[in-house]
C-alpha cells in the first residue's frame, strides 16, 4: 500500500531485522489509530491522515529507539512476539484519542 511507504525504515547502520521490526511497528500503530478517526473521509484519506500525525509525534521516535533496543536483544520467536505486542500496547497513538474526548 503506497500511503504507508513512509513508514519503511530507512537508513544504513540499521539491521534488516531493526528495519522489519520498526515497520511493523508503525503499520500496526497507524493503522489501528486510521480505523479510530471519525469516518467523514475516505479509507485512504484515513489512512493518510494517521501516518502525517504519525510522523509528527514522538510515537515514530519511540518506535524507532524501541525497534533498536528489540532488535539488538535477540530474543527468540515467542519472546519477541511478546515484546513487540507490550511495545504496541505502550505506544498506540489511539490513546490521544481517547484522552481528548
Amino acid at each position: 500500500m503506497p500511503v504507508l511507504q513512509p513508514l519503511a525504515a530507512k537508513g544504513l547502520l540499521s539491521t534488516p531485522a531493526n528495519r522489519l521490526i520498526q515497520t511493523g511497528i508503525a503499520t500496526i500503530i497507524v493503522l489501528e489509530y486510521s480505523a479510530l478517526l471519525p469516518r467523514t473521509s475516505t479509507n485512504l484519506q484515513r489512512v493518510k491522515s494517521a501516518v502525517d500525525y504519525y510522523l509528527k509525534s514522538p510515537t515514530a521516535v519511540a518506535v524507532e529507539t524501541g525497534a533498536k533496543e528489540i532488535s539488538r536483544q535477540g530474543y527468540k520467536k515467542e519472546e519477541l512476539e511478546k515484546k513487540i505486542l507490550e511495545f504496541i500496547l505502550e505506544n498506540r497513538m489511539s490513546k490521544d484519542l481517547t484522552a481528548k474526548k
